[in-house]
């Protein structure tokens, strides 16, 4: 009887924990459930205030559109009425300028008639006017044609005189243009330049150098004398210094090269 009694109640207390256990699991499940339904409920609340949010957004979006639309029409509106007033204002003002200058003209063909046809008038009632007209246009065009022949003649001589030839490269002469050009330098040039050594910067044999030495020696006084000069003929192949030594002669010499 007793380990049947026992056994009872150990069956007993296994039930009833089965039936603790039991029911914490369906209270878990039934909090669980509650908790997820909250959660669902919290995230259709958001997602309602999200949608009722952008519908807000997109309406107002919408307002906004609709009366941008609406100014920019009205600007349009009223710069297009402006733009046919002044345009309107513009047209009647070319009317106006040139009805202006339609009168300014024909009051001046008018003059220019009056004035032509009494010139004419007076010139065929007095044939010696005729004369003294004819005779006055005719000098004037020959003191025309006259100044120009004497100036260009004169461009002319003064070119051939103080420019440059037109065969020359390369000249020491001072031209009109040059002494325009730099003053100062033609100044100094003519009056404070002094004597160059006749064969600086060229290379010689001793002997021919000693030989053009003389000979620009030579040169230099008979200039400074007012001399005869002799002339001078120099060959050789390029390069080896005829051109310097012309060069150097004539600025040694007070001479122009050419």
């Amino acid at each position: 009887m007793m380990n049947d009694e026992t056994h009872h109640q150990n069956e007993r207390a296994k039930f009833q924990d089965q039936l603790a256990r039991k029911r914490m699991q369906d209270q878990a499940a039934e909090q669980a459930r509650l908790q997820d339904e909250e959660r669902r409920r919290q995230e259709d609340s958001v997602r309602k205030q999200e949608e009722m949010k952008q519908r807000s957004i997109e309406y107002a979006e919408q307002v906004r559109h609709q009366y941008e639309m609406k100014r920019l029409e009205a600007e349009l509106k009223g710069k297009a009425q402006i733009e046919r007033e002044n345009r309107e204002i513009y047209l009647e003002q070319i009317k106006l300028k040139a009805e202006e200058q339609r009168k300014t003209v024909l009051e001046s063909i008018k003059t220019a008639g009056t004035v032509v046809g009494t010139g004419i008038t007076t010139l065929l009632e007095n044939p010696s006017k005729i004369l003294l007209a004819t005779g006055g246009i005719t000098l004037l065009a020959l003191g025309v044609y006259s100044a120009r022949g004497a100036t260009q003649t004169a461009v002319k001589y003064i070119d051939s005189r103080l420019g440059k030839p037109s065969l020359i490269r390369e000249t020491s002469r001072t031209t009109l243009l040059t002494a325009l050009r730099s003053p100062v330098k033609t100044v100094r040039r003519a009056f404070f330049s002094k004597a160059e050594d006749s064969l600086q910067g060229v290379v010689l044999d001793p002997a021919l150098e000693s030989r053009l030495r003389e000979i620009a020696i030579a040169t230099r006084f008979t200039k400074r004398n007012y001399g005869l000069f002799r002339n001078l003929l120099m060959h050789g192949p390029p390069g080896t210094g005829k051109t310097l030594f012309a060069k150097k002669l004539a600025a040694h010499s007070g001479l122009d090269y050419a």
